[in-house]
């Protein structure tokens, strides 16, 4: 009997006691729900990009729901809601326009996770094709999303940093032109910077390059070649080199467009010192029976476009006579477009 009254006496303090452990235990645990957690991949991302959200720790089966605050935002909005597997695991993919934080609440807790967006920023550029020193280059930029009235800079790699060429003023459709001289003769590459605002990150476009050619030289050719010719098939020119400088420049009548003049870098195999009617009085073969010769119809000369020949290159027969005994076997031919 003393017994019995002794242990009526000590289970209302244990019970008491079990109580408040319970009670200090993390709610989680009192579930059995792990601590939830989100990632995002990636975790930054340029506007108009997805990014996919994986929620680890949901109850398998059970609806997670996603909420967000973009950086423009006052509080957090729900966006959606998906059915967790039966790894507890559930998967967003969300397309930011701006900086945003996401969160999911479940049992066990909350998590959250920042994406960072940097806005789209797009160059393109117009320009001479070659491109001379003394000439200029027309760049066009556009953002997204709009920022009208921001400030965008290009820039110029000088071989080990980007520096400033140019601060453009984005219009009211958030695009912005401008045209700059090439500059020095080498390689160009030009990009368009954006500085991080409240609702995205730094942003930038992608290089423009180009090669900027002396003018002494348009078309870059090296100075190892003693004799160089060089036909521009666009602009019906033909260029003799010695030693990468340019000695003479001749109009050229270039295949018509059934009938195309090869472009690419070939190489003087033959001559033909005594030809006649459409050859002229000379002809040089480079690739096949493509070669560079005279011609018995000179009138095509003072025609613009001048693309009139089976693939040939035509030049006057006086100035086939001049090239004619400069010109060794082996002489390289760069035909460029």
């Amino acid at each position: 009997m003393y017994v019995c009254r002794k242990l009526a006496a000590v289970v209302p303090f244990l019970i008491v006691a079990a109580l408040a452990v319970v009670a200090l235990l993390p709610a989680a645990a009192v579930a059995g729900q792990q601590q939830p957690t989100i990632t995002a991949a990636p975790g930054t991302v340029t506007c108009g990009s997805t990014t996919t959200l994986t929620v680890q720790g949901a109850a398998p089966a059970t609806a997670v729901t996603l909420l967000r605050k973009r950086a423009s935002d006052d509080q957090f909005v729900n966006v959606a809601e998906v059915v967790a597997g039966a790894d507890g695991a559930a998967r967003f993919t969300v397309k930011p326009p701006e900086t945003t934080l996401y969160r999911v609440e479940l049992t066990g807790g909350l998590a959250e996770v920042t994406v960072g967006v940097r806005p789209k920023v797009t160059l393109t550029a117009t320009a001479p094709t070659p491109l001379i020193e003394t000439q200029s280059v027309r760049y066009a930029i556009s953002v997204r999303p709009a920022h009208a009235g921001a400030k965008v800079q290009l820039v110029r790699w000088s071989g080990d940093a980007w520096v400033p060429l140019k601060d453009v003023t984005l219009g009211s459709d958030s695009r912005g032109t401008v045209r700059l001289p090439a500059g020095a003769p080498g390689k160009l590459a030009v990009r368009a910077e954006m500085a991080a605002d409240a609702e995205h990150l730094v942003g930038h476009s992608l290089p423009w390059k180009r090669t900027v050619y002396d003018k002494s030289n348009p078309y870059g050719v090296p100075s190892r070649y003693a004799h160089l010719i060089l036909v521009d098939i666009s602009k019906y020119k033909l260029y003799y080199y010695e030693r990468g400088v340019v000695v003479r420049v001749f109009d050229c009548v270039t295949g018509r467009p059934s009938l195309p003049t090869p472009k690419g870098h070939f190489h003087i195999y033959a001559k033909d010192p005594h030809m006649s009617g459409p050859y002229g009085p000379h002809r040089m073969r480079y690739l096949g029976l493509y070669a560079i010769h005279g011609t018995n119809e000179p009138w095509l000369l003072n025609r613009f476009p001048r693309n009139y020949s089976h693939g040939c290159t035509r030049l006057s027969n006086a100035h086939i006579s001049w090239l004619y005994p400069r010109v060794p076997v082996g002489t390289p031919v760069w035909n460029v477009p």
